[in-house]
């Protein structure tokens, strides 16, 4: 929160964000640095501006520079939607911004290599306060959830295009994906939940989730999802029955992916009941996935052809699907989402994924749209 030091520069406080990712309560920082609970509320709600030894003392007691818990804003601050979170059980601070049908949208960052938009720094009427970090307009920037990491490429390659645009990309699996869509937390969506047997693709999900709105369907790329194995593959794995071996370690997607959906017929149709997997064993994307099997820690596991190639690994194909992109029909027609989509037919963006193994980009750009069939 803020407040004035009645020089006209206004003071930003992180106190309370900090405080709360050290886990101390109020009443226990107030006792560490001799002061009541009520003034230390009022610094955290930018009511009062602390005297340097105090704001030495709360850097102290948090093992934090005064710096970090005090700034001169440089951008005013903005209320936003937060995003759930399914990451750690610590909350980030930092976090990605967009904005969608005029309201601000925030996602935390946790990833440090990441770059953020601010820092949340408090709440006000049910959403969080953020404060900008400035050097960039996040009006322009675009939320695209999804696994695929082809999105990281395509983000590079439509930032590199357009100078003012920004692609965060925020992995997540299909159905989370689907969902954040939906509740309007991000502007597009990437989606593989095809399933063949069940008679189940891309276009017929997006199309019962959101029979109410008319919806742009844009491919991104095909490839092929299957079994990852060690290199040589020295167990002889050879398809889908081979997850329903008691004798093999499986690495195992979360729920709502397109790799767990798989995995799960597979089991079902080899007689086997799918379970969760052990802590140890589960996945939160497709480079975990290859990871665990690539050090060992599992036998198999289901995951994309260029995640199991990218970690010299071997791969036993089993599904054939399309990687699509959704969004709302008219977002797609407006920046900044329709530079995004200019740039998956740029010859230089094609060019890349078609050096990228286990990517087929040939229909990339290829859009569909979906007309809404129940406008109640």
């Amino acid at each position: 929160m803020a407040a004035s030091n009645g020089e006209g520069d206004v003071l930003v406080s992180r106190l309370r964000a900090l405080r709360e990712a050290a886990d101390l309560s109020q009443a226990a920082l107030a006792a560490r640095v001799g002061v009541s609970r009520q003034a230390l509320i009022a610094i955290e709600a930018g009511r009062q501006v602390p005297s340097t030894l105090l704001s030495l003392q709360l850097a102290r007691a948090l093992g934090r520079s005064v710096e970090e818990l005090f700034a001169l804003a440089t951008e005013p601050a903005l209320e936003a939607t937060l995003a759930p979170d399914p990451g750690g059980s610590e909350p980030a601070s930092r976090v990605a911004l967009g904005q969608l049908d005029g309201r601000w949208v925030a996602h935390r960052v946790r990833d440090s290599t990441v770059t953020a938009d601010g820092i949340v720094t408090g709440r006000s009427r049910g959403r969080v306060v953020v404060e900008p970090f400035g050097g960039g307009d996040p009006r322009h920037n675009i939320l695209v959830a999804g696994c695929a990491p082809l999105l990281g490429i395509l983000a590079r390659r439509a930032e590199r295009r357009f100078r003012d645009t920004r692609v965060c990309w925020l992995p997540a699996n299909s159905r989370r994906a689907l969902d954040l869509l939906r509740a309007g937390l991000v502007h597009v969506a990437g989606v593989h939940l095809f399933d063949a047997h069940a008679g189940h693709d891309n276009l017929r999900v997006i199309g019962r989730r959101f029979r109410d709105r008319r919806m742009r369907v844009v491919n991104l790329t095909r490839w092929q999802e299957g079994l990852v194995v060690a290199p040589g593959n020295p167990l002889g794995l050879c398809g889908g029955e081979d997850l329903a071996r008691p004798d093999l370690r499986v690495a195992t997607r979360e729920a709502g992916s397109g790799a767990r959906q798989l995995s799960d017929r597979l089991l079902r149709l080899s007689g086997a009941e799918p379970a969760e997997p052990a802590p140890e064993l589960s996945a939160s994307s497709h480079a975990a996935v290859a990871q665990l099997v690539g050090r060992g820690a599992a036998d198999v596991g289901v995951a994309i052809e260029g995640a199991a190639l990218s970690a010299g690994l071997d791969f036993v194909p089993l599904s054939d699907e399309r990687f699509d992109l959704a969004m709302p029909a008219e977002l797609a027609e407006q920046p900044p989402v329709s530079r995004l989509l200019d740039v998956l037919t740029d010859a230089p963006f094609r060019r890349e994924a078609a050096q990228l193994p286990g990517y087929d980009a040939s229909d990339s750009g290829q859009s569909t749209v979906l007309e809404a069939v129940d406008a109640r």
